[in-house]
């Protein structure tokens, strides 16, 4: 009970960081895809739901911080995505492109309303959670079945 407690524990945080970051911790730690999935979309989930909530701070804290290049850069992006899909596409598919992280902070700094991305940026954290851990753990699952 204790293991299964310390592997959520930490898929969690280190999801709070990004889904990129937390599924490779979570097959190291030998969790199951439903366990990683799980963790990894709460832990961005959460970030994003701060990040959103105090979105003027944020702002102006990434204004200052981000160089203006990279911030061009990144909007960028985030404006070809949503001229091509569309805020809903955007939400779904930034989380995996970008990472759950920056595309929330593009889009406090893009898209007005925000609230309008919030829906479809947790749908696709969720789904590229699972839709990513489930590709890698079968990528090594392929690679195993060679060796």
């Amino acid at each position: 009970m204790e293991n299964a407690i310390y592997k959520a524990i930490t898929i969690y945080l280190v999801g709070v960081l990004g889904i990129w970051k937390a599924i490779p911790v979570g097959i190291a730690l030998k969790s199951s895809i439903f366990e990683i999935g799980l963790y990894t979309s709460l832990g961005s989930i959460t970030t994003v739901i701060l990040l959103f909530y105090f979105g003027e701070s944020v702002k102006k804290w990434v204004t200052k911080k981000w160089s203006k290049e990279k911030l061009e850069k990144e909007k960028g992006k985030f404006s070809a995505l949503v001229d091509k899909y569309g805020v809903y596409g955007v939400g779904i598919l930034s989380p995996g492109l970008l990472g759950p992280i920056t595309a929330i902070i593009v889009g406090l700094l893009i898209i007005k309303p925000t609230s309008k991305l919030m829906p479809f940026l947790i749908i696709g954290i969720i789904l590229w959670s699972y839709f990513l851990t489930w590709g890698i753990m079968m990528g090594f699952d392929m690679v195993k079945s060679w060796f």
